[in-house]
């Protein structure tokens, strides 16, 4: 798979979303974003990874695919088969002004800099952010998710289908729902942060 452009519409947005294999890729989006948050105290990125699922307990595939959302512009990185992380992406995600936002993102950020040396300096898990948001006990939630947060707290309904969530996240070329799926995810992980840190 090239570098492939997509336009995921979702919520009333159309987001700009970039499947890269090629380092030249990633490295674009991320001068872009740069360029456009440039005297921006903080940019806010919502951060998700997907692998494929194992079924074996106590046991975790790589990360093949991680996912970047600023605003309406996404970058899915196919870690697999990029032919090299580029350093501004590196650089990127060591910035002091860079907070990366997710649902239990550390383990995302504990397995991106285990297995690529991808270290995220600044990062923050929203969860904790969202618990205190509302009295989730009142929806008979222990521990919701990223679904009923983005529902409850931003007005996001996602669709988390089992057939994609454990599909085969390290094919080659990722269908159209998969990429649907990583997009809206890393968006709605953005959407969410924005509204928590504010």
């Amino acid at each position: 798979m090239n570098t492939t452009r997509f336009i995921v519409n979702f919520a009333g947005e159309a987001i700009q979303t970039i499947v890269a294999d090629k380092a030249s890729a990633a490295d674009e989006w991320v001068r872009e974003i740069l360029s456009s948050h440039a005297t921006s105290r903080r940019i806010i990125v919502g951060l998700d990874c997907e692998w494929r699922p194992t079924f074996i307990p106590n046991t975790s595939n790589r990360c093949a695919t991680m996912q970047l959302c600023v605003g309406n512009r996404c970058l899915i990185v196919q870690l697999f088969y990029i032919d090299a992380i580029p350093s501004s992406l590196k650089d990127f995600v060591r910035a002091p002004n860079v907070t990366f936002v997710g649902v239990g993102v550390g383990n995302d950020v504990q397995k991106l800099r285990t297995e690529y040396d991808l270290s995220c300096l600044h990062w923050e898990d929203i969860e904790p952010l969202a618990m205190r948001y509302r009295n989730w006990s009142f929806f008979g939630l222990a521990r919701p998710g990223l679904k009923v947060f983005a529902r409850e707290i931003v007005g996001l309904r996602m669709e988390k289908l089992k057939h994609v969530t454990q599909s085969d996240w390290q094919a080659r070329e990722l269908s159209e729902a998969q990429i649907r799926y990583a997009c809206i995810d890393a968006y709605a992980s953005y959407k969410l942060g924005v509204e928590l840190l504010g």
